[in-house]
Formats: structure tokens, sequence, C-alpha cells
């Protein structure tokens, strides 16, 4: 008798440590959707990424420059107003994104919008950065602001966390993923316009009196401020609702 109730004891506590177990697992599941996870290797060269949404321009998965493995998203030229989108679906404020970025010296390079609009070639409620001539910069609706200095023909890796709520993001760059994540940011920067809605609805690439191109590879977007811990399988703990997962960023 004595045995059966400790046999039934263990097996309420080891149940309840696979549910417990269970729980957390589902919990960060929901508590982090990852938009995009891409090192573009899944897309053909010489045009834009597959279902990306394209404005004109000169956009191209190119294996000409590259930070990992053999491909990257070309940024090469395009009109004022020419941009390549990824729509994104959330109810959370916050959407951080991440990527190596490489600017060739001499002017002005491509601009990254979060958009709180309903087409990315919007202006209205984003971020608005931009490289150029050594220099990161954003554009706060008035006038270009400094955000830093920012080296050329060399990849960096760059770490936004855009607030919709509060209409400003922060910023930080660092030679590589650590770095960037342990650096100090430049916070509370001021988006173009007070945000449209109460979320982000885009993560764009877009072109206005661009000079020389830039590259971009290991392109990752997600929701919350906290930075994604690459380490966790996603087939098991996250829920990638866009791109493929590209291992050993």
């Amino acid at each position: 008798m004595t045995e059966n109730i400790q046999m039934t004891f263990c097996q309420y506590v080891l149940l309840t440590l696979a549910v417990a177990l269970t729980f957390v697992l589902v919990g960060s599941t929901d508590a982090q959707k990852v938009f995009v996870q891409t090192g573009f290797e899944e897309f053909p060269t010489g045009n834009p990424p597959k279902d990306w949404e394209v404005i004109g321009g000169d956009f191209e998965v190119s294996g000409d420059t590259v930070k990992t493995d053999k491909k990257a998203l070309a940024i090469l030229g395009g009109g004022d107003g020419d941009g390549l989108g990824v729509p994104i679906e959330t109810e959370n404020p916050i959407i951080s994104v991440e990527f190596w970025v490489y600017i060739e010296g001499g002017g002005r390079s491509f601009n990254l919008k979060v958009a709180t609009a309903d087409g990315f070639g919007e202006n209205n409620g984003c971020t608005y950065i931009n490289w150029d001539a050594g220099v990161v910069r954003l554009y706060d609706g008035a006038a270009w602001q400094l955000i830093g200095d920012f080296e050329t023909d060399t990849w960096k890796y760059v770490y936004i966390v855009a607030d919709v709520g509060k209409s400003e993001f922060d910023f930080s760059v660092g030679d590589d993923r650590d770095d960037a994540l342990g650096a100090k940011p430049e916070k509370g920067l001021a988006f173009r316009n007070a945000a449209l809605g109460p979320v982000a609805k885009w993560v764009a690439f877009y072109t206005w009196g661009i000079i020389v191109p830039g590259y971009v590879d290991d392109l990752l977007v997600y929701e919350g401020s906290d930075a994604l811990d690459l380490a966790v399988d996603p087939g098991e703990k996250l829920t990638t609702f866009w791109g493929q997962v590209k291992r050993g960023l």
C-alpha cells in the first residue's frame, strides 16, 4: 500500500513537471513571433526575393558582396520612391530588426523603414533611416539628424528596436551581433512622423537620391524588444511567420 502511494506521488510529480515544461515551451512560442529570418540563400540570384513587395528599383539577390554563405540582398539603385518591403501582421507595438549591412563609400545609399502605413511607399508614420557618406542619420519630418558615424566598405551589424506606441526607435551597431546587442544604443530616436496606427505593417528598404549600393545579409525581424535567442530551435520554441531559417547567424 505504501509503495503504491509513493509510486502515485512520483508519477504526479513527473506529470506536473511535464505540464510545466510544456507550458514554458508553448509560452515562449506565443511570446515572441519571428516574421523574417533569412540569409537569402533560398532565393534565386538576379531578382528580388520572391513574394516580397517591389516598387521599381534595382533590388536583387546577389552573390557578389556577401557576409555569410553565398548570397545577400543587393540594393543597387532606383528612382525616388522605389522600394522593397516585407509585410508583417502583429498586435505588438514593438518590432526588432537586425541585419548585416555593407555600404559602399562615396555618397548616399539606401533607406530603411519600419512603417505603419498601409503601403510601404508612404513616408509618414515610420522610422526613416539613411546611410550617407560615412554616417547614418534619420529624417524627423523636418530635417536630417545625425545618428552617428558609420564605417563604409566593410560589413557591420545593425540592431534596431522600433516602438510604434512611442513613435521612436533605438539604434545600435557593432562588428558582429554580440557587439551590436551589447553596445550602448542611441535611444529615443524620432520617427519621421507619428505612427499612423498602433503597430508596424512593413519593414522596407527604400531608395531616394541613392548613388552608391548597399548590401544586406542575415535579416531578422521579430516582435518585442528582447533580443532573439538564436540558440533556440525555431521549430520547437518560436513561430516563424515568414521566411526561412538560416543556421549559423
